[in-house]
């Protein structure tokens, strides 16, 4: 639900403007209504950047710091700034530097370990040396008879040589000149060594801090931000009277309201207090019960409900979390979320816990309905082999079962069968279809699996067929229950007159899915109820055709149903088919976690090593269909709440978010 809310008008003298600001501030239930943004250039432009500078530190730095605090930790935020940024700053020029080198260093390698002293001294004696590279096919044998050459090094195809010669006399020969490198290669190496073991130590320096530093930086972050909040806050007046007397416009929800009413008592200010206005820009507050409140941040994924309709999250989140469990589909995944979720609660900081909780309704989601389609980790328990021994007779004669039909089963009596519809079938062709339908339930539960432990409830379990009619009737489901939700919406939104084209349209779906759906299940004959499915269908025709513009002429509003008939039509069919994929992405899932056993046992027949890799395929196989399948069993149930259920419930959105203006501690 959403929290009632009152808009306050603040009248204050210029002089008392900051009073009434920090006595405000103090209360923090106010929502000051935003009329001026912060521009570049203001006065907090300095704070501004130098906020942007502590977030991006504190990001940095977050990773680095899981330990707590050192006791007595008293470093000012400005000090924790100033030394992260000159660590980091030293440790990014080292990275720069290594990166400069490291060419230098693959220039010198081939020429080895070399003295250029006593190569200058060689200079000064009229003698010079000079470098040369060539392909090993290239070098000829006769350049060593006329000069004197020292092979240095061969490296890919490539001979890296030296020639001593006389001053002024240039060596011919068809060889690539070289530039005599600065310093040798081990030289280059040494100094990108002691570089790195720097950044090594100011690395561990700094995870060292971090847990010190990154509780300044927070504490100097709120600090700022308090500022900013303050500045942005005292601009958000209307200034009158040639500038002396400000007005101040906020909201405050109807429960707080006497915080205000105790902070006004002690100043020289006038308020007065009035209802939110149409088209007014309007916090929302939802108000929801701990089951409900996990599912808010969902929602805000899309859009905060507008301040006059209805808060959708407690009607959403119960078929979020059916949804969850049938995409996602197997009730070991599920048992995973649920005991997961138990050792997370102890790891995770305070505000990450409602996820865990939230999570954990997934998890017991998923494994129902992965108990509902047969399948747990993969193994397809529907067809875990059906048997009809002595005692299943024994069990089929408490249940009811006639002996005829019994002895009808004596063919079939001690054969196995390793699916559902292969035993199925013989047993309908024993005691024929009929009989089947009227005892199938009882049979199943009695035959043997090789799972005995499931024999109990096996019978409930659902084929793949079953679950794609599931689907649909789910759906079909949450769209009536969202026509429905819709009434109460525009009602309360517009008014009840302008609902009644939608109670028409429920009215209908209905009558049909009742009156057409009861014949052919058998509940009742249709000739019986004929009149009273007409006059409802009647009724409900002319809610839709003449009831959907209220204020319109009856013309009007008649050519307005029929293309609203047609939109409806067209998009509820379209809306039903959309929930096939809680079907298909189930399916898909469980025929992923087989194929994935499929491939372990193969490997388990390996000798020797075969049960390590049993072990291997096993976890990164189910560990890879787990995070693929979580992530279209939350994606695709949005997308479902957020397109089929919120349009069929009126959902209109656009509402802001409620942020009291108070210290940030």
């Amino acid at each position: 639900m959403i929290t009632d809310i009152r808009k306050y008008t603040f009248l204050v003298y210029h002089n008392d403007y900051d009073k009434l600001l920090n006595a405000l501030r103090e209360a923090g239930v106010v929502h000051i209504s935003q009329k001026r943004k912060i521009t570049e250039g203001s006065s907090v432009d300095k704070e501004l950047k130098l906020l942007k500078r502590y977030r991006s530190a504190i990001k940095h730095i977050s990773s680095l710091a899981p330990g707590a605090v050192p006791a007595g930790s008293d470093i000012k935020p400005e000090a924790a700034l100033e030394g992260f940024e000159q660590l980091l700053k030293n440790i990014d020029e080292a990275r720069q530097q290594i990166e400069v080198l490291k060419p230098e260093a693959e220039k010198a390698s081939p020429w080895g370990e070399f003295d250029r002293s006593s190569i200058e001294k060689l200079g000064s004696e009229g003698w010079e040396v000079k470098l040369y590279s060539c392909s090993e096919k290239r070098f000829d044998s006769r350049w060593e008879e006329e000069y004197t050459i020292e092979i240095i090094s061969s490296s890919r195809g490539r001979l890296y040589f030296a020639i001593v010669h006389r001053s002024g006399e240039e060596p011919d020969i068809q060889a690539d000149p070289e530039k005599m490198p600065v310093r040798t290669a081990g030289l280059v190496n040494a100094e990108i060594e002691a570089l790195q073991n720097g950044i090594e130590e100011k690395t561990s320096s700094l995870a060292e801090m971090a847990p010190a530093w990154l509780h300044a930086l927070e504490k100097g972050n709120t600090s700022l931000i308090n500022t900013v909040e303050y500045f942005e806050t005292s601009s958000q007046a209307d200034k009158y009277a040639e500038d002396n007397l400000y007005v101040l416009e906020g909201w405050v929800p109807v429960d707080d309201e006497n915080k205000v009413t105790e902070v006004l008592q002690t100043l020289d200010c006038f308020s007065f207090v009035s209802l939110p206005e149409e088209g007014e820009k309007i916090p929302v507050i939802l108000k929801n019960s701990k089951f409900a409140k996990l599912f808010e941040p969902i929602g805000k994924l899309y859009a905060l409900p507008n301040y006059r309709e209805m808060d959708l999250t407690p009607f959403f989140a119960p078929f979020f979390v059916l949804f969850f469990g049938m995409c996602l589909g197997d009730a070991g995944y599920g048992l995973l979320f649920l005991v997961g979720g138990f050792f997370l609660r102890k790891k995770v900081k305070k505000d990450f816990r409602p996820f865990v909780t939230l999570a954990q309704y997934f998890g017991v989601a998923t494994i129902v309905l992965g108990m509902v389609s047969g399948t747990f980790f993969g193994m397809n328990l529907i067809d875990s082999g059906y048997t009809i021994s002595q005692q299943s007779v024994v069990k089929m004669q408490d249940a009811g079962v006639p002996p005829n039909v019994i002895t009808m089963l004596e063919d079939v009596k001690g054969v196995s069968f390793g699916s559902r519809k292969a035993f199925t079938e013989e047993v309908s062709a024993a005691i024929g279809e009929t009989q089947l339908r009227e005892y199938k339930t009882a049979i199943l539960k009695s035959a043997d699996s090789k799972l005995p432990f499931i024999n109990s409830f096996r019978h409930l379990m659902l084929e793949p067929i079953s679950m794609f009619y599931l689907a649909l009737a789910i759906g079909g489901l949450q769209i009536i229950f969202g026509m429905v939700v819709k009434i109460f919406n525009i009602t309360k939104y517009r008014g009840f007159k302008y609902s009644l084209s939608t109670i028409g349209w429920v009215l209908l779906v209905l009558t049909l899915v009742v009156f057409k759906g009861g014949p052919m299940l058998g509940y009742f004959e249709a000739e019986k109820t004929k009149l009273v499915s007409q006059i409802l269908m009647g009724l409900s025709a002319v809610l839709i055709l003449f009831f959907n513009s209220p204020g319109k002429n009856v013309f009007a509003q008649a050519g307005l149903g029929i293309w609203d008939a047609y939109g409806m039509i067209t998009g509820m069919f379209g809306d039903l088919l959309s929930y096939i994929r809680l079907f298909a992405l189930g399916i898909s899932s469980s025929i992923l976690g087989f194929v994935f056993n499929d491939i372990s046992m193969q490997m388990a027949s390996i000798p020797f090593v075969g049960w390590l890799l049993f072990i291997i395929m096993f976890i990164v196989g189910h560990s890879l269909n787990l995070g693929l399948a979580t992530l279209g069993a939350f994606v695709h149930p949005m997308r479902l709440t957020f397109v089929e259920f919120y349009k069929n419930a009126g959902f209109s959105g656009g509402g802001i978010e409620y942020k009291p203006f108070k210290i940030k501690q």
